[in-house]
């Protein structure tokens, strides 16, 4: 469990569960980069308690244009610092933010009307994540943008474990059931579900019996926390109390020292 990306239909809280995941992590001693994929989403670094972002990776392979130059037969070739690794001790300190155990980089954002599409954004962090070597003790996790373009443009080959965030409605289930076939097909080693934002036993027993139905093995179950809705409506730094502890133990269960 070093590259970790965490997928799911849009609103589900993948943002969320990727920065309590990442503090338990690093409580727990890990280094953690989170990168955020998401090219529309503009608020993680609030979570984290930053008043703005990090410098785009995808500058340190030329910007959007010169990736897009340098895509087509072959991938991405080695602009990233003029290496064919890439240790999280290279990256620049302006592509980053946070502390030295936890650690934020951003891929890049759409930023103005008729910018284009995000391709570059997905060529950028399949041309990181395929040169970054991980030491021990060091996590990156993904927060990837909503649905599944990135399954199209090969990003999970880099993946060696991905989370599919799943809340209770049919079209967060349906969408559940296309990533763990698409990540099966892409060689993802581990795949497994998290329920989120459940409000009863009622619907958590209910939400087992879907994602089985759908053979997606559920790694753990986040309940609704007030306080985690409270934080994102305002903006504020994520710290969560059910939802923390829950996160916990899914952290444990990818760590494999308890069976989900």
């Amino acid at each position: 469990m070093q590259k970790v990306s965490i997928a799911g239909k849009g609103g589900t809280g993948k943002s969320v569960l990727t920065v309590l995941l990442a503090k338990v992590l690093q409580e727990m001693d890990y280094h953690v980069l989170i990168v955020d994929s998401d090219e529309s989403n503009p608020g993680l670094y609030r979570m984290l308690g930053f008043h703005h972002g990090p410098r785009d990776l995808i500058d340190l392979f030329g910007g959007p244009r010169r990736v897009m130059e340098l895509t087509g037969e072959t991938d991405v070739p080695t602009q990233t610092l003029g290496k064919e690794r890439i240790y999280l001790q290279d990256i620049p300190d302006r592509y980053l933010m946070g502390t030295d155990a936890l650690k934020l980089a951003s891929v890049g954002k759409i930023t103005g009307a008729f910018e284009g599409c995000a391709c570059p954004m997905a060529e950028a962090l399949k041309a990181f994540l395929s040169r970054l070597v991980l030491k021990e003790r060091e996590i990156v996790l993904v927060d990837m943008e909503a649905g599944v373009e990135h399954f199209g443009r090969g990003v999970e080959k880099y993946i060696d474990t991905l989370l599919i965030l799943v809340e209770p409605s049919f079209e967060s289930v349906a969408l559940a059931a296309k990533i763990n076939l698409l990540a099966q097909a892409s060689g993802v080693k581990v795949i497994g579900g998290v329920i989120n934002k459940i409000p009863s036993p009622a619907i958590d027993h209910r939400m087992h019996e879907e994602l089985d139905k759908r053979k997606i093995k559920v790694l753990g179950v986040i309940p609704y926390d007030e306080q985690i809705a409270q934080a994102c409506l305002e903006g504020k730094v994520l710290e969560g109390g059910l939802a923390r502890e829950s996160i916990r133990r899914i952290a444990r269960v990818l760590l494999g020292e308890i069976k989900s």
